[in-house]
């Protein structure tokens, strides 16, 4: 396949504020590279680096300070050998970025449109002495609902970015002169740019943690040879209930391979596991949590003309028998809707506005949350319900990201296919009689009740393809699955067309194509050796420091499984840490060897250039 068929390049513009979408040809919309775009500018991966890079709130102001004066006394030393014509093989490498095919989603902005920032109390020295008890309780309960706050209430785009591409928009509006418009389309085209880049690492590098191959790919089905036996008189019987097993199993692969095992290999049960779920729930389920406080708004008579208004609609269709047909019209109106009125820049304007004016109603949760203080019933119930409770926020959060998909037209033709489908329920819904109408729904809910439902339950592996709403909803995919293919689209463009940052290893690049080149160097540790994970356009393989050596070469077409591992996660419900904090990486081949490289740094860009690199066709696990 080549890489054009993947997908294809237009203007930022025109994929406007949401996802990129997907087009009827499977091809997804990249937004088209700039003159002075390149994808190597991401952060450095030379291995000669002897920065130690790690995660910023795992290190005090002060350590930030002594590496950031190493790190410019390094780059300083050379310039100075660079300018006396005596440098080192390795200071080439210096300035030579690693293609990250979706730059660090980060918050650099905590700007704001109309209002300021809210403050909080602050406590006095005063406070400490006339009340110590309250004011340390006070303390350590507002940390406590900061925290559970930056967990829950969080955004794919923070708001400070929000507010800065608004006010790009403005300043091309009201430019003076030419110069200055154009200046000002840059700017806004980068942070337009920038926005698909922070979709795809909101998604990654926070709610991606495992994959696999699909297993379509590794079933073979077997000949009834194999499924013959003799008795004991000597007679060839055939084992049919075997066979027919076999036959189930592998064409429910072949037909749904995508959808079977989601979620059967989950991690232990913490907070730290549970809250990525939680988040992107609250996350994909904002326009119904929207919906939600707008029905609130109509039956408490905030606005009476509009209370009014929704009223005798209600009767009217309740009059005729039109309330199911109506609410289908309503489901479709709005989707056709959003399709002709895409969101705009005008739209964000608003919603940033209503969002920083505390006088106004909240409209979804991550604008009203608040906080108890006290966690103990949330140790409880991950205790006795952790595990179910993980794949059915999983599923849950699956199912809100689809629907949002399907809302926003990730892939126009199925969302032209399921408005074909809700089409003519509305149809048969107008015209059915109510008596046989009723029949049909309780008929299906018998079916649902007493053949579904079994099968979801003593089959969990299986509970998707039985599930009436990824039925309603196949093929639409989730943030991680859009994500995956925008990864794989970036992937194979960067292969075709960027330069490959040389390898500063003196040893023997991978030799298992005649195209393979290196992309990326991240310091990891294997067993009881120290060095680095290099990533090709074929393979990954891990070469020691001292000496230089490969211990492992692993070809994209054999890994099996990708996974990221964080022992932070290994501590007790109870709090108890038993671990470190180290980011571990783990590679599994199809013949089921695995690799566990320690303390990757830089891990999820690691597991990106893998991914987006490889040509191979990515399941989802967790």
């Amino acid at each position: 396949m080549v890489p054009e068929d993947e997908y294809v390049q237009v203007d930022e513009e025109q994929i406007g504020l949401d996802r990129a979408i997907i087009t009827s040809k499977g091809q997804i919309q990249l937004p088209q590279l700039g003159d002075s775009q390149r994808h190597d500018d991401g952060p450095r991966q030379d291995p000669s680096r002897h920065v130690e890079l790690v995660e910023p709130d795992q290190r005090s102001s002060t350590q930030h300070m002594k590496d950031s004066i190493k790190l410019k006394s390094h780059n300083a030393g050379i310039k100075i050998r660079k300018t006396f014509h005596i440098s080192k093989e390795s200071d080439r490498h210096e300035t030579l970025n690693p293609p990250i095919l979706a730059n660090t989603a980060e918050e650099t902005s905590d700007s704001r449109l109309d209002n300021a920032s809210p403050t909080s109390d602050e406590h006095t020295l005063k406070d400490l002495v006339h009340n110590p008890v309250d004011t340390i309780r006070s303390k350590l309960s507002n940390q406590g609902s900061q925290q559970m706050a930056v967990n829950i209430a969080t955004k794919e785009i923070a708001h400070g970015q929000e507010v800065d591409l608004v006010n790009a928009s403005t300043a091309v509006e009201r430019a003076d002169t030419e110069n200055d418009k154009l200046r000002a389309i840059q700017t806004l085209s980068e942070l337009l740019k920038q926005r698909q880049s922070t979709y795809v690492r909101w998604t990654l590098d926070r709610h991606v943690t495992k994959v696999r191959i699909i297993p379509r790919e590794t079933i073979v089905r077997r000949p009834k040879t194999d499924f013959e036996r003799k008795n004991a008189s000597g007679e060839v019987i055939m084992d049919w209930h075997a066979y027919v097993k076999h036959l189930l199993e592998y064409y429910a692969h072949q037909y749904g391979g995508q959808y079977i095992g989601y979620g059967s290999d989950p991690p232990a049960p913490s907070k730290e596991t549970i809250m990525p779920n939680v988040e992107r729930l609250i996350v994909a389920s904002s326009p119904l949590q929207e919906f939600v406080m707008t029905t609130r708004r109509v039956y408490r008579w905030e606005n009476r003309a509009e209370t009014t208004k929704y009223l005798l609609i209600y009767f009217t269709l309740w009059y005729f028998n039109l309330m199911l047909p109506g609410i289908l019209s309503a489901i479709a109106y709005f989707v056709i809707q959003r399709h002709i009125h895409v969101n705009s820049m005008e739209n964000l304007r608003e919603d940033i506005k209503h969002r920083e004016d505390v006088q106004r109603t909240a409209l979804s949760l991550t604008e009203l949350i608040v906080k108890e203080g006290d966690e103990e019933w949330s140790d409880k119930l991950l205790e006795g319900m952790g595990p179910w409770a993980m794949i059915q926020l999983a599923d849950l959060a699956n199912m809100c990201e689809s629907i949002r998909n399907f809302y926003e037209w990730r892939k126009p033709t199925r969302t032209k296919a399921l408005l074909g489908v809700l089409g003519l329920a509305i149809i048969i819904t107008a015209v059915m009689p109510i008596w046989l109408l009723v029949k049909a729904t309780t008929l299906g809910a018998g079916i649902s009740f007493f053949g579904l439902f079994p099968i979801a339950v003593n089959f969990p592996e299986y509970r998707l393809l039985v599930s009436p709403t990824k039925r309603l909803l196949w093929n639409i995919p989730t943030h991680a699955e859009w994500a995956i293919k925008y990864i794989q689209a970036e992937g194979s463009r960067v292969e075709a067309s960027a330069e490959p940052a040389p390898s500063a290893l003196p040893i023997k690049k991978d030799t298992s194509s005649a195209k393979a080149e290196d992309y990326g160097f991240y310091n990891a540790h294997h067993d009881k050796s120290s060095g680095h994970l290099v990533v090709s356009t074929t393979s990954v393989r891990f070469v020691t420091k001292h000496p230089h050596a490969v211990e492992f070469t692993l070809p994209y077409d054999q890994i099996n499984k990708i996974e990221k591992l964080d022992r932070i996660v290994a501590k007790s419900l109870s709090g108890k840490m038993t671990g470190d904090s180290g980011k571990d990486l783990k590679l599994v081949s199809k013949a089921g060897q695995e690799w566990v490289l320690k303390d990757v740094e830089l891990r999820n860009e690691a597991f990106s250039q893998i991914v987006g690199f490889s040509k191979t066709t990515w399941q989802v696990v967790w």
